[in-house]
């Protein structure tokens, strides 16, 4: 093997294509079918290269030196009373070490979903998410991002779910922590890692990134991977939706509106448009006729979510019998509408209760063991 310096910015193996990692086993003088080995270990969730058995000690030791395998230290995970796991994982890069992000994982019968965090806190600062109250620190790389689900995977394959559940990470969506289209380096490179056949090779139809509606990263997204697209929308008045979700005072429903209009959509495949119940704030007559002229019935549905309380939030939710009737009223109108069933309440692990923050209560403590 040639000599090589030890590099001032490793790479990062979960972020790494297969042609990266090619040329980069070429300069130290591998065969090529070493990059197929590793990568066939990564995407199964093994990322420490002393579990890579086929590989010799030699190329085990340089990968430790000279790679950044692990791009995450999970600290803690919590399992939910209905299955569901949250992940605290902390960053140990230069530019966000000792920070934490979170992640989630939601079991079902025929499916397993990773919930992903893109940024660190959040870019926005809308009021009835936890999140929001955090702040913002950084952007996440692509290979922060897919480390998270190399994580979980590693996760599953070490503590099974019960055997009545699938096993296997099937679906994706960026709704964690941070405004994924604000970070379109890292999203989009870590969308070209899942989507591709040498990658993760997860099928467009099951991922979903979701935003608050900046117009022409959507289009971006629209035009390099379209993806399925969510849109925190939580109001159909401008009025209301500046408070609710300020980029609105930015980029306005008007303009949103058309910007989905535009959005390639495949066969049989919507847009869903996510909206928040708040208790007399977006849940009255008004709020629904609003609703209900925004929708687009034969290209989008709504998902109606519960509020999930954080400490110190100055909204509370409406009552399940009001959600059940705000969706019936949307279906009388001819549109898709459907109730989420929240997950992970109890470890704050559902919709908009994302915050890193180790002082939370530590339940199952990793602390010490790497991804």
């Amino acid at each position: 093997m040639r000599f090589m310096r030890k590099q001032a910015c490793k790479p990062q193996l979960p972020g790494m294509t297969a042609t990266e990692l090619t040329a980069l086993l070429t300069q130290w003088g591998e065969p090529r079918f070493r990059a197929k080995q590793i990568l066939d270990w990564r995407n199964k969730g093994i990322l420490k290269p002393g579990l890579m058995s086929n590989l010799p000690i030699h190329l085990r030791n340089y990968l430790e030196k000279f790679v950044d395998c692990c791009p995450l230290r999970l600290v803690r995970r919590e399992t939910s009373r209905d299955g569901t796991r949250k992940y605290v994982f902390s960053l140990h890069s230069p530019r966000m070490s000792g920070k934490m992000i979170e992640s989630v994982m939601i079991p079902e019968n025929n499916r397993v979903t990773v919930c992903l965090s893109s940024q660190v806190g959040c870019v926005l600062d809308c009021p009835f998410c936890h999140t929001g109250t955090q702040g913002f620190t950084g952007n996440l790389n692509k290979g922060e991002i897919i480390a998270q689900v190399l994580g979980i995977m590693q996760d599953l394959n070490e503590d099974p779910l019960p055997p009545d559940l699938h096993q296997n990470v099937t679906h994706i969506v960026y709704m964690g922590m941070g405004e994924p289209l604000a970070n379109e380096s890292g999203v989009h490179g870590s969308l070209a890692l899942l989507l591709d056949p040498e990658g993760l090779n997860i099928s467009r139809r099951r991922i979903t990134v979701s935003t608050s509606g900046l117009i022409p990263q959507i289009e971006r997204l629209g035009a390099h991977y379209p993806v399925n697209l969510a849109i925190s929308l939580h109001a159909a008045d401008d009025k209301l939706r500046d408070v609710l979700v300020p980029i609105n005072r930015k980029y306005p429903l008007a303009d949103l509106r058309r910007c989905l209009d535009r959005f390639p959509l495949g066969h049989q495949r919507h847009i869903t448009l996510e909206y928040v119940l708040l208790d007399q704030v977006n849940d009255r007559e008004c709020d629904l006729e609003a609703l209900s002229r925004f929708v687009r019935p034969h290209r989008e549905r709504v998902n109606l979510i519960q509020f999930n309380p954080y400490p110190g939030s100055p909204y509370s939710g409406t009552p399940k019998e009001r959600m059940n009737e705000f969706a019936q009223r949307l279906i009388s109108k001819g549109i898709r509408a459907t109730v989420r069933r929240s997950r992970g309440q109890d470890i704050m692990a559902a919709c908009g209760q994302l915050k890193a923050d180790v002082a939370n209560k530590m339940g199952h403590r990793v602390s010490g063991e790497e991804n």
